[in-house]
């Protein structure tokens, strides 16, 4: 089976996506700084004051590495579909 350039491309950033995400997420910083995100998203009483010390664990490391990337393919293929479809709809008309 033969891979065109875009595929390729994009299987190429997956690659670098999951390898440098996972070297950053396990960064204790990445999540005191996602903490601080949800604190400023959210009304939490925790927040306030808080020193935060967090654990990261390698199933939760796989899922914030990997559901932006999944998202990202189910985008890609959906714009791809969709593009056909309006191509095949000029087509008939």
């Amino acid at each position: 089976m033969q891979i065109n350039r875009w595929k390729r491309v994009g299987l190429l950033a997956s690659v670098i996506w999951v390898i440098v995400g996972g070297l950053l997420a396990s960064w204790n910083e990445t999540w005191i700084a996602a903490w601080r995100l949800y604190c400023s998203f959210t009304a939490d009483p925790t927040c306030v004051g808080a020193t935060v010390f967090l654990v990261a664990h390698w199933d939760a490391i796989a899922g914030i590495v990997m559901f932006p990337l999944v998202v990202a393919w189910l985008v890609a293929c959906g714009l791809i579909a969709l593009r056909r479809w309006i191509q095949r709809s000029s087509r008939g008309v």
